[in-house]
């Protein structure tokens, strides 16, 4: 079904449009934004006006281009408004406040072990209300509480009371109704999304992704996820769990593939890698010891990472040639150094496999959030609502 639009959402888009434009730009002129948007400078200028209302953009310096009065830069004003991020997986959930630059003013983090849904909501409930507590937020515009999740999801259409999670992921989370439960102790906006879907929002929103219309997003938490952006906007697909590659299956042999139908997200379960590693007496209790496996060329932990790599290269060939991506992007929980390994490797090891036709060959680039990419891409979640430029606002509903 095809929808018109009306003047009331063409203002809407064009406000986002705008504020956009400088929030991509750092400092500019009205009059660039005009030039940049295509607007007339009449309408640039009520737009601005209320942005520099709501106190969101502020003026910066004077220009002097030419004869005449100078212009006056305008840029995004990072204590305008805030937004809390909260990522939950079996093994932890970090809770952190940013502003409206994307800037992390307060975090919490605590280690987990698999908790309960009530126990979990608690949590949850108690970390948002210390970060609310935060003296950044003043009087300043709070936006709402993002969260992130392992996926696949089940989340209703409006993203309200229903919302609720795989039992794939968390045992004893089948249909468990995450925004209804958090809302009885939180009365404020709360979008629930996959976090590897959130990780690709704060991507393209803060990060390396904000200059890039198409890119795959690959993200490394308890798993395999991942995200696609699409001409500048999230693609999630039918059931809103487009990017989860890893549920591809997969039919060699892994150790840590040992379900009745094995998929290479099993391979990069961490909480599975850390106890294969501990039979050998190799002991791992988070991502960073990781880092010093790999430093140290530690040959059981090789063998793991040889064998993703293997995992990895028909995967995002598949991706490359449905999508036509401009860049895969590699995030996560995964330390840099093994991210930056990764990169040159997934590079190069596609180059051989590819068709020699192809012209064009994706290239490879780690995230910008690091570990925390999820609970940076679940703050992004409230700001994207309010403030992207996506092209659903012009969609009557």
């Amino acid at each position: 079904m095809l929808f018109g639009t009306n003047l009331t959402y063409t203002k809407a888009f064009n406000y986002r449009i705008v504020f956009e434009t400088i929030r991509l730009h750092g400092t500019i002129s009205r009059a660039e934004v005009a030039r940049l948007t295509n607007l007339t400078a009449q309408t640039v200028s009520n737009i601005v006006s209320r942005l520099l209302e709501r106190n969101i953009v502020i003026e910066g310096h004077k220009l002097q281009n030419g004869r005449g009065a100078p212009s006056v830069t305008l840029e995004v004003n990072p204590a305008g408004a805030y937004s809390i991020g909260l990522d939950l997986n079996r093994d932890h959930l970090t809770g952190i406040l940013v502003d409206l630059s994307g800037n992390v003013k307060t975090k919490i983090y605590y280690e987990v072990d698999s908790p309960a849904p009530d126990k979990a909501i608690e949590l949850m409930a108690s970390t948002v209300n210390q970060l609310l507590e935060s003296k950044e937020l003043g009087s300043s515009q709070f936006c709402g509480i993002g969260i992130g999740f392992p996926g696949p999801l089940e989340i209703s259409p409006d993203n309200a009371l229903v919302s609720t999670v795989n039992p794939k992921t968390f045992p004893n989370w089948e249909h468990v109704p995450v925004v209804k439960m958090l809302k009885n102790h939180i009365d404020v906006p709360i979008y629930l999304e996959n976090n590897a879907s959130a990780a690709t929002i704060g991507e393209r929103w803060y990060g390396i992704g904000k200059n890039i219309s198409n890119f795959y997003y690959a993200f490394f938490g308890a798993g395999l996820g991942g995200g696609l952006v699409i001409n500048g906007d999230l693609y999630e697909g039918y059931k809103r769990n487009a990017g989860e590659i890893g549920y591809i299956p997969f039919s060699g042999t892994s150790p840590l593939c040992t379900s009745n139908a094995p998929h290479i997200g099993e391979h990069f379960n961490l909480s599975r890698l850390y106890a294969w590693l501990k039979q050998f007496g190799i002991d791992v209790y988070r991502p960073e010891d990781l880092a010093k496996l790999f430093d140290a060329k530690e040959p059981h932990f090789m063998s793991w990472l040889d064998k993703a790599k293997e995992m990895l290269v028909p995967a995002f060939l598949a991706i490359e040639y449905i999508m036509d991506p401009e860049m895969f992007i590699i995030g996560g929980r995964l330390p840099k150094n093994i991210v930056d390994h990764l990169c040159t490797e997934l590079s190069a090891m596609m180059f051989e496999k590819r068709i020699i036709e192809k012209e064009y060959f994706p290239k490879f680039q780690g995230a910008t959030a690091g570990a925390d990419a999820a609970a940076l891409g679940a703050a992004t979640l409230p700001m994207f609502d309010l403030f992207a430029a996506q092209t659903q606002v012009l969609i009557k509903k």
